[in-house]
């Protein structure tokens, strides 16, 4: 008898070890975790097992015995206990529910919740996560891809059922890979809300579904969405077009903190194919630092046909010695990471805006004047101020757009970056018509402006009525704000802008050019940009 019942244990125990690195989905079919959470260093939640496993496990035939899960911290071989006891039995579903006993845990940052009995049958693997190092953040399923049962294959091929069973498991779920080319089944993409595709390197790229615009892509392509595929690459340069990087941050006077990777998403069909460049909204990608120094660290962007690099908003995280980079943009081209240079103006910088303007400077958003001089007592324009934002957003000038005011003609500097900023909703012309480029930006419009680049950014700092007019309760002109009280308000209270007294906001004062860098300087951090 003691010999059948360790053969059954046996048994079981490899049945769920090779269906639950599959999928969580299959997985669940006979057992798995039903509403298990990690929250703050407490487990909650609830598992089950189907009629059959209850039937045939002895462990499971007593409603008084506990089933054991382990939790483990990041790379850590010691587990602490939590249990789950009998609660009810789902009749419709033949599902024995096991509720989840409320504990906290010492670990708090990285969990891994096993499915046991009390003899340490493994499971299925869940992890809590950190913004930056893992991007998606939040927790959800976990699939490691392990032989014979792959996401994704040793050739880059996605399982089409695989992935489905993913995205329903976890609208933001994480898919390993060891290539950096993966093939991803259009259709089976409507399952979910972002994909992150990551490997064991640490880089990575999370994909916004809805902004690819599937059904589109399949109908240029003359394919049905069944027929479409995404192909995704995160390819490290080397050779000379590594090189080609290394000159332009060396000519620059910046040290190269990582290597340059080459992020491209390719629709394929048809024998056709059509590079998805623009987003519409922030797309993260990650690259590992090949250097342990952050200090005036940036991640940029380099263009192969000007051989120029420019800023990406990005923040930097560590975890077990490695440091990783998260860049934020919404297009695909090479990425990497330097430590800038601060340009050494020589004309007098406010002392309160000195810092500031250096930081930027350091990261390729600010430019000088001139002959190293800034002017930063100098009115900006709001085609300047236009382009000043643009940069510190990562978007790029287009080339052809709607967006077509009467009084920017298409050789102007500016052009493109008016166009851009107008596209992503930052700017507005007259009523009519035009951008009036030239003519000095008010301290209310370079606000109004810079909330705008937040919500952009995806975080919200608007008010209602009430918290409006008591962020500007302080100030004695905010009847002379007008269209633009509700979004200096909210400036205010994120405490991106300061009055020009502590009774006076002077919104319709004319911003000057350090008063502007400030402002993006103290946004950056604010929209979680740079750290």
């Amino acid at each position: 008898m003691k010999k059948l019942v360790t053969k059954k244990t046996a048994a079981l125990l490899v049945f769920m070890m090779v269906v639950s690195a599959l999928s969580p989905i299959l997985a669940f079919a006979a057992s798995g975790f039903k509403t298990a959470t990690v929250n703050n260093g407490s487990v909650t939640g609830s598992i089950y097992v189907d009629s059959a496993t209850y039937a045939s496990y002895s462990v499971y035939g007593q409603k008084q015995n506990r089933i054991a899960i382990n939790v483990y911290g990041a790379n850590s071989t010691a587990a602490e206990h939590v249990y789950a006891t009998f609660d009810t039995y789902d009749e419709a579903k033949g599902q024995y529910i096991y509720k989840i006993e409320p504990k906290s845990v010492a670990y708090s940052t990285y969990y891994t919740l096993s499915y046991l009995d009390s003899s340490a049958v493994g499971g299925v693997v869940y992890k809590e996560v950190t913004d930056g190092y893992t991007p998606g953040g939040g927790w959800g399923p976990w699939f490691p891809g392990t032989p014979g049962g792959e996401i994704v294959g040793a050739d880059g091929k996605v399982n089409r059922d695989l992935l489905i069973a993913a995205l329903k498991a976890n609208e933001n779920a994480r898919i390993k890979t060891a290539t950096d080319t993966v093939y991803l089944p259009a259709d089976a993409l409507l399952n979910g809300k972002t994909l992150t595709i990551y490997n064991e390197a640490g880089v990575s790229i999370t994909l916004p579904l809805s902004a690819l615009k599937l059904a589109d892509l399949a109908k240029s392509l003359g394919v049905e969405l069944k027929d479409l595929v995404i192909r995704v690459e995160m390819k490290k340069l080397t050779g000379d077009a590594a090189k080609a990087v290394s000159d332009a941050i060396s000519a620059i006077g910046a040290t190269q903190l990582a290597d340059a990777y080459d992020f491209r998403v390719v629709a394929v069909g048809g024998g056709k194919e059509v590079a998805v460049e623009k987003f519409g909204q922030f797309v993260s990608r990650t690259v590992p630092l090949t250097s342990a120094v952050t200090e005036n660290a940036t991640g940029v962007v380099y263009n192969p046909t000007a051989k120029e690099l420019s800023f990406v908003p990005s923040t930097f995280a560590t975890e077990n010695n490695k440091t990783i980079a998260t860049l934020k943009r919404d297009g695909t081209s090479i990425y990497t990471v330097i430590q800038g240079k601060a340009v050494k103006f020589s004309d007098a910088l406010p002392l309160w805006s000195k810092d500031h303007i250096a930081t930027l400077s350091e990261k390729l958003i600010v430019e000088g004047t001139g002959k190293n001089m800034f002017s930063p007592n100098r009115n900006i324009t709001r085609a300047e101020f236009a382009a000043l934002v643009i940069r510190s957003l990562g978007v790029q000038p287009v080339t052809s757009s709607t967006y077509k005011f009467n009084d920017v003609l298409s050789s102007k500097w500016y052009a493109g970056t008016v166009a851009a900023a107008a596209e992503i909703g930052l700017v507005l012309g007259d009523g009519k018509g035009n951008f009036n480029p030239n003519a000095p930006i008010t301290r209310k419009e370079v606000a109004a402006i810079v909330v705008r680049a937040t919500e952009f950014a995806g975080k919200s700092i608007k008010l209602t009525d009430a918290e409006a007019t008591a962020a500007l309760a302080g100030f004695k002109d905010t009847a002379n704000l007008g269209w633009a009280k509700a979004e200096v308000a909210a400036a205010v209270k994120a405490g991106l802008v300061l009055g020009q007294s502590s009774t006076l906001i002077a919104g319709n004062a004319n911003a000057t050019r350090a008063e502007a860098a400030t402002l993006i300087a103290r946004y950056l951090p604010n929209a979680g940009l740079t750290n």
